[in-house]
Formats: structure tokens, sequence, C-alpha cells
């Protein structure tokens, strides 16, 4: 049996095409080309939407790819929950602070209850065996200075805080200003040929936090500046 091509909807297939694809190809791509996904998407809907058909057809185009997107997320989530992380932090460091993931020759995995230990260097970095987990956050990480004999110190962490008013600050710098921490998102994708998985946070004054977030790519990608530092670890690695 023949398929009787002239009664199909070019446009209207094209578009549902393209609009399946695009939401769906968030699972298959990184960084700045989520972007392009959301656009393929959006041009679908558009092609939908001037082929002619009825409201239902128009409709059916348009959550048809988000049941898609919804089932192969729930199949393909592992542990929807994020554990939270205890990040132990050098006495008195002020900046960034970045946990590099799942890298073979990293810090093995440490637990204390529910909560991942990240245990940084002078430099605020932390190379890990950790898996990736891009899941919910339910209980909040925990933020520590800590000195050379384990003793720690709980820094305010600012995200949780709903009303600023009620900030006090248990740590301050040399010029008397606040030191909070604050939770950033985890960021996949490359430094250069090389595949990145990142946890960060910052610690320091708000004025500072703030002079970060204008000037760092994160996190929509992920900052080409760490390419050495990712480079001079893993070196020799196997």
């Amino acid at each position: 049996m023949k398929l009787d091509l002239s009664s199909i909807n070019v446009l209207y297939a094209l578009g549902l095409f393209l609009a399946i694809g695009g939401c769906n190809s968030i699972f298959l791509v990184e960084g700045n080309l989520m972007y392009v996904a959301v656009g393929v998407f959006l041009v679908g809907q558009v092609m939908v939407w001037m082929s002619g058909l009825s409201v239902f057809h128009k409709m059916l185009a348009f959550l048809l790819p988000a049941v898609i997107f919804v089932s192969i997320y729930s199949i393909t989530s592992d542990n929807r929950v994020k554990e939270p992380a205890v990040w132990l932090i050098p006495e008195g460091y002020s900046g960034p602070l970045y946990v590099f993931l799942e890298e073979k020759c990293g810090q093995e995995e440490k637990l204390e209850k529910e909560y991942r230990v990240y245990n940084l260097d002078q430099d605020g970095n932390m190379f890990s065996k950790s898996r990736y987990n891009p899941g919910l956050v339910v209980i909040p990480s925990e933020f520590y200075f800590t000195d050379g004999a384990g003793y720690r110190v709980h820094l305010q962490n600012l995200t949780e805080l709903q009303d600023t008013s009620g900030f006090n600050p248990v740590w301050r710098d040399s010029t008397g200003q606040p030191i909070f921490a604050y939770q950033g998102e985890s960021v996949k994708g490359r430094i250069g040929e090389t595949k990145v998985i990142l946890e960060y946070a910052y610690v320091g004054t708000y004025r500072d936090y703030l002079e970060f977030v204008r000037n760092s790519p994160l996190p929509d990608s992920l900052d080409q500046s760490l390419a050495p530092l990712v480079e001079r670890f893993r070196v020799g690695c196997k």
C-alpha cells in the first residue's frame, strides 16, 4: 500500500518533528547549545501554528514534546535528590570554590551522614571521584572555615536567608565586612577538548560576590581560565 503524501500537511509534520527534537535534545547537548535546542523547539512551534490545521492539532504539537520530555526525564533519572555537601574551606579564604566531579584521579568520596565532604585546598579547589548528580536540592549544603587541626567555624549560606536583615555573620574580613557563603549550580560542559563537571560556590563579602557574578560565565558555561588547572591535575592520570 502506497503512502499518499498529498494528504500530509508537510509544514505541520516538519514543525512537529522540530518541536520534539528541540525539546528532547536538551539531554544530548551541553552549555550554550541548550539555547539552540530551545530555538529549534520554538521554530517548530511557529511552523505548526502556520500549518493551518485545527487548534486541537496545534495544542497536540505543543503538549506531545513535553510529554515525551517528561517521560525520558523520568526514565533516565537515577536519583533526583541532590546530596548536600559539607564544604571545608581553609580558614580566612575568600573567593570562588571549585569542585571538579567524576575525576578518576581525584579524592575518594567521603560522607558524613547524608552529606558529601568537599575538602578544598588552599586555593579553594578540589578534584573528586564523586559522581555528578543534577537532582533537586532538598537539604542545603553547609560551609565551614577549618584550620589545620580540623576545627570548624560554620558560615551562613546567604541563599538560605529569606530576609537578609537577619544576617548575623560569624566571620568578617580585615575591613569589617561580613563573610558569607553562596551555593552555585552544577555546570557540565567542556574546557577546550576536555569534558568537565563542576560544582561551584563562593565565599566572601557580598560586594566581592557581586563582582564575581558580573565577571564569571558561570552557570551558563565553564570558565575557560580553569583550563590550566584541570590540565595540570590530569597530567599523568591514566
